[in-house]
């Protein structure tokens, strides 16, 4: 049985950095379409190869404007791929990884539904507005707001005790080794300690 006190607490090394950076936006690219590709398979009963050469054209055929929508929705997802990019510097793999997962979630969890919901009359009963592409420019600031959530939910998991779990003499913010530490600063991450050779707390 592997205990959680021995688990990994090293950094994000470059290249892992990079992808906890890169990943928010590469979903972002692809949310809009797989969206309307679900809406067209399952409420429009449409094959799935043709829904996929059907989203592929529109991505850049004039009048539909899917690239445009998709890049104005990638707007909370660069604002996630920044904070990754800061927080990883600093942060255990561990912890990049559920501030990841629970900003996605919060993001994702709003936006999909919203996609859903505008495309849903165009491919099933009723008709669809033609101002209801106009949902598109808002929903992504709406989203941002479920991010914000799904991430303070992260920073409380991973406040937690059960998460952390650092051994005596770590610091809590990194998991550095502060054994024979007399300065109070953790020399990783820069955390503060109460007092000289106590166990920094994160910040």
């Amino acid at each position: 049985m592997i205990r959680l006190d021995m688990l990994p607490r090293e950094r994000p090394n470059p290249r892992q950095r990079v992808l906890l950076a890169g990943l928010p936006i590469a979903i972002g690219m692809v949310t809009p379409s797989l969206a309307l590709l679900g809406v067209q398979v399952l409420v429009g009963r449409i094959a799935i190869d043709v829904a996929v050469v059907d989203v592929l054209q529109q991505q850049f055929a004039a009048g539909h404007n899917l690239f445009v929508l998709s890049l104005i929705g990638l707007i909370p997802f660069v604002a996630l791929s920044a904070m990754m990019s800061k927080y990883s510097k600093w942060r255990t793999r561990r912890s990049c990884h559920t501030l990841l997962g629970c900003g996605l979630a919060g993001l994702l969890g709003l936006m999909i539904p919203a996609h859903v919901m505008v495309w849903y009359p165009l491919y099933g009963p009723g008709r669809m507005s033609s101002t209801a592409v106009i949902a598109f420019v808002f929903i992504p600031f709406y989203c941002t707001l479920t991010m914000f959530l799904g991430l303070a939910v992260g920073w409380v998991i991973t406040k937690a005790q059960w998460f952390q779990q650092f051994r005596k003499g770590q610091c809590r913010r990194c998991g550095y080794d502060l054994t024979g530490n007399v300065s109070g600063t953790c020399p990783e991450c820069g955390g503060k300690a109460s007092s000289p050779n106590a166990t920094m707390t994160g910040e």
